[in-house]
């Protein structure tokens, strides 16, 4: 009589199935020409979701971006500044029409251009950040709710960083603001989307090692390892970390998640 023969890993099998509800799902990630929605794009990708992949970048640069990423998969490049009303507002309906729907909102866009003092900082600086973290993002929501409510269910996902957690610094007081903004609204969102299936998570960012901190007016290298020296882990976190829990999210392994903010932090 032979032997059985070893038994399958239930955990392998558990894991295949979950991220395997990514397959030939349809994914809009905003801010994905570098960072984590670069790294958050590809792994979606690899899973067999069909990616929008949304950038600001023109010319050159969004020609490299095809180039990198036609061969990982069926990915729609979409260009928008998402600061200009009309161009946002369209940005999920194109992304709906190139894709036959959608089923994940990723908002990762975000970002600010300085780092002043709040005494010295300007009413456009505080504006446009604004605008950037937290009026795009509700905008983006509500142009997918109706998307989302037809896919009968999906899943949101929001970047914001740990910062609001300890209120940041008074040199960033209006990317903290926004932010704060960003999660309260997830909160409510949440609420809303739940009797929908429409899963509603946030995603607080530590510092994380995309090289951001050098488009940022007054913010130097020396400040940023200073920073990094103070995350508990002893590193900065790598793009794809956040990613990774971004897809856990997205998947059937996170079903019963909504309305939380996650740290992707390394103990800050």
């Amino acid at each position: 009589m032979n032997a059985p023969g070893p038994l399958s890993n239930p955990l392998d099998a558990a894991a295949e199935a979950y991220f395997a509800s990514v397959k030939g799902s349809r994914v809009l990630v905003t801010g994905a020409s570098s960072g984590i929605g670069r790294a958050t794009a590809e792994l979606f990708l690899a899973a067999g979701a069909i990616v929008g992949v949304h950038h600001r970048k023109s010319g050159t640069e969004a020609q490299e971006l095809a180039r990198h990423f036609a061969p990982l998969g069926q990915a729609h490049l979409l260009e928008a500044d998402l600061t200009e009303s009309k161009a946002r507002d369209a940005l999920v309906d194109r992304f709906a029409a190139a894709a036959g729907g959608l089923n994940t909102l990723i908002n990762n866009a975000g970002g600010v251009s300085d780092y002043a003092d709040f005494t010295a900082m300007s009413e456009e600086s505080w504006n446009a950040t604004l605008s950037l973290n937290a009026t795009a993002p509700f905008r983006l929501v509500q142009n997918a709710w109706p998307h989302l409510i037809a896919a009968q269910g999906g899943a949101i996902i929001n970047v914001s960083t740990v910062a609001v957690r300890y209120g940041g610094s008074a040199n960033a007081v209006h990317d903290v603001a926004a932010k704060g903004a960003l999660e309260a609204m997830g909160t409510a969102f949440a609420k809303a989307g739940a009797p929908h299936r429409i899963r509603v998570n946030t995603l607080r960012c530590g510092v994380i090692a995309t090289g951001m901190h050098r488009k940022i007016d007054g913010y130097s290298d020396a400040q940023y390892e200073r920073r990094s020296g103070l995350v508990p882990m002893g590193r900065a976190g790598k793009p794809e970390e956040v990613a990774r829990m971004a897809l856990f999210l997205a998947s059937t392994a996170g079903a019963f998640i909504t309305g939380d903010t996650i740290a992707v932090a390394g103990g800050d």
